[in-house]
């Protein structure tokens, strides 16, 4: 029988694997320096995006569709989280799935692996 998720007050506090991990958007596993491994992604991303500036993070503005997409390491997790919001909801899937492929290719150029999130 299904059951409800547990409410959660402040969720880099209480995150856990089983209701965070399938929202890293790209995933790069468990590894003791994912923390320098985002840095390194987010800085890349910037050389290949317009951007402004978002302490930790690269928020992407776009015209094509038109909309916005933020980058952002997952504080709790070893992964990149893509929030993109468009002026309909195909253009944010378009703009989530323009930004997780930029993603995989910077960290493809970089030499960092993907992994696969847990079910």
């Amino acid at each position: 029988m299904p059951q409800a998720r547990r409410e959660k007050q402040d969720h880099l506090i209480y995150a856990d694997v089983v209701d965070s991990k399938a929202k890293a958007g790209v995933w790069m596993g468990e590894q003791a320096a994912f923390q320098e491994k985002q840095g390194r992604i987010i800085e890349a991303l910037k050389e290949r995006t317009d951007w402004v500036e978002l302490k930790g993070a690269v928020m992407v503005i776009s015209t094509a569709p038109a909309g916005i997409t933020v980058i952002a390491p997952n504080p709790t997790l070893p992964g990149v989280i893509v929030l993109a919001d468009g002026g309909s909801p195909a253009a944010s899937a378009k703009l989530q799935g323009a930004a997780e492929e930029t993603v995989r290719a910077v960290m493809g150029e970089l030499g960092i692996a993907e992994e696969e999130a847990a079910a």
